[in-house]
Parts: C-alpha cells; structure tokens; sequence
C-alpha cells in the first residue's frame, strides 16, 4: 500500500517510481547526500577490482559516485532511467544516456557495472533478471540495497510513491550464485538506529 495514495493509482511499480524521480529530480539532488565515508570505501574496493577500466554505471542520478570513479582511474559510463538526471549529468558537462536496466540492453563486455542504490527499487524477480544481464555483460558487479524484509512503497523524502525491494544476506547470495556470480564480500553498513544497507560485490 502507498503511503498517502491510493493504491488504485499507482500503475505499474517501476514506472511510477521512475515518474517520482522525474517528477523531483532537482528536489532529489538537494535531499539526498553527496558523499559517505562508507560508499567511498566501497568504491574504492570496487575500482581496485576493475583495475582501471570500463565501467557501466546504472542509475548515475546526479553523477557524483561517477565523479570519485573517474577520480580513481575509473572509466564510467553514466547512464540513468530519468531524462531529468540524465540531463542534470550532461548540463554538468559529463556524457550521460538513457538506460532503463529492466527493459533495455546493458550493452558491454564492461570491466565492472556499479548500481547504488538502483536495484533496490525492482521486483525480487526483476533483480534476478537483472543479475543474469549482468553477467554476461560484465566480470564485476558491485551495488547497494536496503536491508529488511518485504517490499511496498514509500513517499519518504520524495513526498511522492516509490517502490522498494528489502533484502537479507542469505537472499542475495543465493541470487547471486542463481545468476553465476561469486560473492566476494556483503557488508553490512548501518545500525538499528539509522536505515541499514549492504555493499555487495561480486565477481
């Protein structure tokens, strides 16, 4: 159910979690963080996985993990499902194209894909799929998801409907060996006090 929406409206979930991104794209950029010491970590790990190479990133927002990419030698090819972002990227200057990562082709062979905060927003299945394209893309797979159970929407920060998926360890990894990746690592990032995250990578 849609907090403070009626169900009735919401249509197909990924659709109208894409319409509340281009809805509020600049609201979403003033909101949302621009760096944590914990993601840059993990970028950091992830970039000595790629060793300098091409990498696809789903869902750039604003660009600004593909700016501490490109800073450590990473060459990033920005995409997101929003025109808004995908603008916002190319009015910073950087080159940015539309990607839809549930509809379109991911392209490749890339180094490594990266995905923050991106795929918590499909199906258990649609994740899946996405894991399968992946692989046959890519040799590096690093993303982040919200930890928890279920699923449902959330007008949090927005103050419009978007869709999440929540997941456990056990979960991800069996995903993952389903689509013929090796985990190399799933960290844990947060606390009961603050929304909890993992950082996954896998190869």
């Amino acid at each position: 159910m849609i907090e403070g929406v009626d169900s009735a409206l919401t249509g197909p979930h990924g659709d109208r979690t894409l319409a509340a991104y281009q809805a509020a794209a600049h609201l979403y950029v003033a909101r949302t963080e621009r760096s944590r010491a914990e993601l840059q970590v993990f970028m950091e790990k992830f970039a000595a996985h790629v060793r300098g190479g091409r990498v696809l990133e789903l869902g750039s927002g604003p660009g600004w993990d593909a700016q501490h990419l490109d800073g450590m030698g990473v060459h990033v090819e920005r995409t997101d499902g929003t025109p808004g972002l995908v603008d916002l990227m190319r009015a910073d200057g950087f080159d940015a194209r539309l990607l839809n990562i549930v509809t379109d082709d991911l392209g490749g062979p890339y180094d490594g894909i990266f995905a923050n905060a991106v795929l918590l927003h499909l199906t258990r299945e649609e994740f899946l799929s996405v894991l399968r394209r992946a692989r046959r893309s890519s040799r590096v797979f690093a993303f982040t998801l919200k930890e928890g159970d279920g699923s449902g929407w959330s007008t949090a920060k927005l103050e419009l409907p978007r869709y999440f998926t929540y997941w456990r360890e056990p979960a991800i990894r069996a995903a993952l060996n389903s689509a013929g990746w090796s985990v190399s690592s799933i960290e844990q990032v947060g606390d009961s006090k603050t929304q909890s995250w993992l950082f996954v990578l896998a190869t």
